[in-house]
């Protein structure tokens, strides 16, 4: 091209490449063909490439919103004095939305910038604008369009009780020979998530707040810091507990073909916790981090030592401490290593020997505790049962109810209340289905007791909260006194006769606290 003066003026041109989602960028539309063409053309016509920005963002929404465009429009600000040319492979890369197209357009017009494409000839005419605009409409019409069908597949999806959305945390989606994609737990974050969720259950974490430190202690996230709002998120997740549902799109709760991380009994507790109509037992005195805090008394003054985190220039460090003052107690306020006073404890739990006497006694109470839970157990599945039939009952007299009425909000308020009751009903029959079968045995549990007592220092080593307190409750008779100078004093070593808080220990098994109860209901 030549100037005024007949000088040779060669045009600086931007190529914009984007592709709608990450896949995409190794893909034949992906982003480095689209640069090629792009260059080629350029090239054909004469122009220098200056820059090229990339996006791999959704077409929909304002375009201000996607990071390369937004900055293709800031460069061209920067250099107000020369006049660019915007390549684009299609002019559904610009937008896919003919308000925003336009809008766009008016963009580069305003900055002196001209807009061409090797796939499409702008015409600067009112013929031209007329086609222009009819192509950025059928690209907004595709682009509905691939939404409509996308939801339609995830819906129907959703209905037949799999989970079409991107894996929450712990899940990931895997293929199945007979389910296609299905989630699947992902560990370690399953069993991270898993423990979080039935931790706050039964009031191991007090609330949403101790439910974030543990998340953040278990480092997850890699160290990122987690939110309370992420916090109620991942504790109103009904698909942790094998429900899918989308209310957005009218699917009710439903039994999902995926492996669920907790029960359905154990989800309606956090529910019901979270909405106080369940009251949270405080238990300050147990911590994950410190477990020894509320057994291990001071020595001076036989009160239970307390327990804290204390920052310093290399970290944290964790101390045990005396709380009395003074005054009060020779060791008030001095603080122990965390290290130090429990690799003591393990010395003397290493120490712990179960009676023989008690070794063969515990199968006969374990039996005799076991058959009377078994008919306590058989006696509940009925009464679960008719609860179902009544449930069901209701539910049907709903449903006739709604049909009679033409009252918006009676209607909604019958839709609420029908919600309410589906819910309930996937709860009790989860408890009939998930533990009606077990196949946990009578021998089973005497192998579990067995493991406590022949050996508590390998179930305290395994770091797991609930088991470490089972070695404190089965281990000693009373607490353990502790001196600054000599260490622990004289144990009192009890014989474990309590099997049933051991039993609750062991994954698969429904205990009470006053016995053990076989996995049925």
């Amino acid at each position: 091209m030549k100037n005024n003066k007949g000088e040779n003026k060669t045009k600086h041109a931007l190529i914009y490449c984007r592709v709608s989602s990450e896949r995409q960028k190794n893909e034949g539309s992906g982003l480095e063909s689209q640069e090629q063409r792009c260059e080629q053309f350029a090239q054909s016509r004469g122009y220098q490439v200056e820059k090229v920005f990339k996006d791999s963002f959704t077409g929909g929404g304002d375009f201000m919103l996607r990071p390369a465009l937004s900055a293709l429009l800031g460069y061209i600000d920067k250099n107000p004095h020369k006049h660019y040319v915007v390549i684009f492979d299609d002019l559904k890369r610009l937008a896919r939305d003919t308000v925003f197209y336009l809008k766009l357009r008016k963009e580069f017009e305003m900055r002196g910038a001209t807009v061409e494409s090797p796939n499409f000839k702008f015409e600067d005419t009112d013929e031209g604008h007329f086609i222009e605009t009819i192509i950025a409409a059928q690209g907004e019409l595709e682009r509905k369009q691939n939404r409509r069908q996308v939801i339609q597949k995830q819906k129907a999806r959703l209905e037949q009780g799999y989970w079409p959305f991107f894996p929450p945390v712990g899940y990931k989606q895997a293929k199945h020979p007979m389910h296609g994609k299905i989630l699947t737990p992902s560990n370690p974050e399953a069993k991270i998530i898993k423990e979080a969720l039935e931790g706050f259950a039964n009031d191991r974490f007090e609330n949403q707040i101790d439910v974030k430190y543990f998340l953040e202690s278990s480092h997850y996230l890699d160290g990122k810091p987690v939110y309370l709002e992420a916090v109620k998120r991942l504790l109103t997740k009904s698909v942790y507990a094998g429900i899918v549902e989308h209310k957005p799109w009218e699917v009710q709760s439903r039994k999902g073909h995926h492996e669920a991380l907790i029960s359905l009994e154990t989800f309606q507790r956090i529910q019901d916790k979270l909405n106080g109509k369940v009251k949270i037992r405080v238990r300050q005195d147990q911590r994950a981090d410190f477990p020894l805090r509320g057994f291990v008394i001071c020595s001076g003054c036989e009160q239970k030592l307390t327990s804290s985190w204390s920052k310093g220039r290399n970290g944290s460090f964790a101390y045990y401490r005396c709380k009395s003052n003074g005054a009060e107690c020779v060791f008030g306020g001095k603080s122990i290593s965390r290290d130090q006073i429990e690799d003591e404890f393990k010395d003397v739990l290493r120490k712990v020997e179960a009676l023989k006497e008690a070794l063969d006694l515990a199968p006969v109470i374990v039996k005799d505790v076991w058959d009377k839970k078994s008919l306590e157990i058989e006696q509940g599945k009925g009464k679960v049962v008719q609860s179902l039939e009544l449930l069901k009952t209701e539910k049907e007299q709903l449903i006739n109810r709604i049909t009679k009425t033409n009252n918006e909000d009676v209607i909604a308020a019958y839709e609420e209340k029908l919600i309410s009751i589906g819910n309930r009903i996937l709860v009790l029959q989860g408890q009939l289905s998930s533990k009606g079968n077990s196949e946990i045995s009578f021998g089973t549990a005497c192998d579990e007791v067995f493991r406590f007592l022949k050996k508590p220092i390998e179930p305290w080593e395994s770091e797991v909260f609930e088991d470490r307190m089972l070695v404190l409750k089965l281990s000693f008779e009373d607490s353990l006194a502790y001196d600054r100078k000599n260490g622990f004093g004289t144990a009192k070593y009890s014989i474990p006769l309590r099997v049933s808080e051991l039993m609750y220990a062991h994954e698969g098994l429904n205990v009470e606290m006053e016995g053990i109860e076989p996995s049925c209901i």
